[in-house]
């Protein structure tokens, strides 16, 4: 996490304390937030086509609560139309099915998530993560594999009473993530045996052309390698071409997570990201 924030400069001079009212959410505090299908249309084509707009009104986005993990592209300027912020949502239970990611997230297990304290179960006994204040729901757990790029409309609120995660609690989040990110490298893998097995008993066993099958590595590229990639445009500029390559929707945030009505699950929200991401032009 970045060791400083912006402050909020009042008209007498004065400054709000740590965690207090800032335009964009501190590092660590947890938010409650839906998807923005206007503003993510507002900032890819300037509100986009008339099919776009009603495939984006059409889409019912749910209510979702996570923490930030990072500002991505440098401090937060305010007078950005928009700034980039990388979340962890949050769940109720173990890790679902995430059909909707990519194909190698899609492998992730029940197992991959840490419990939020006072929640202690785990299949794989992993220590409960330690926060400010409980968070107004029971059983919650913090998933490794969602961490989910949003843009952020500048706006202040209040986070000085908000839940919130220490550093070292985000430092656990990330080498349980390292953890199941070669796990499911591993999985991955297997899947990928499996269906050269199944291309090579296609090939006749006499035939030259059996030696032109690709190895296992061919087919099952690391997913740290991935993750590598991103991370190299993680610090680059909001307005950055770099960050075309990854779609990223807009969202609208609460510093009150008491708006939230119904917790929704993050594997919903890649849901609504796919949907999404088809209505952009």
């Amino acid at each position: 996490m970045s060791p400083s924030m912006p402050m909020i400069n009042h008209d007498d001079g004065s400054e709000d304390d740590e965690r207090g009212i800032v335009h964009i959410p501190w590092e660590g505090s947890f938010i409650a937030f839906t998807i923005d299908p206007a503003a993510t249309l507002r900032y890819y084509c300037h509100g986009g086509d008339a099919v776009a707009k009603e495939l984006a009104q059409d889409l019912a986005c749910k209510q979702y609560a996570g923490y930030c993990s990072q500002w991505n592209g440098g401090l937060p300027d305010p007078e950005d139309a928009f700034n980039r912020i990388w979340l962890r949502p949050i769940q109720i239970g173990l890790t679902k099915p995430r059909p909707n990611l990519t194909d190698k997230f899609k492998h992730a297990t029940a197992d991959m998530c840490v419990p939020i304290l006072p929640t202690t179960a785990h299949p794989l006994g992993r220590t409960p993560l330690p926060i400010s204040h409980p968070l107004p729901w029971s059983n919650c757990y913090q998933p490794t594999v969602d961490d989910f790029d949003a843009l952020v409309e500048p706006q202040c609120y209040d986070y000085s009473n908000t839940p919130h995660f220490s550093s070292a609690a985000d430092s656990a989040i990330t080498d349980y993530t390292s953890e199941d990110v070669k796990r499911i490298d591993a999985i991955e893998a297997e899947c990928s045996v499996g269906a050269l097995e199944v291309q090579g008993a296609l090939v006749n066993n006499n035939s030259s052309d059996s030696d032109s099958i690709q190895s296992v590595g061919d087919y099952a590229p690391s997913l740290s390698d991935d993750i590598d990639a991103v991370e190299n445009i993680l610090f680059s500029s909001v307005n950055d071409p770099m960050w075309n390559k990854i779609f990223t929707p807009a969202i609208k945030i609460n510093s009150d997570l008491g708006v939230i009505k119904v917790l929704s699950d993050p594997a919903e929200l890649w849901d609504e990201h796919a949907t999404l991401k088809r209505s952009v032009p």
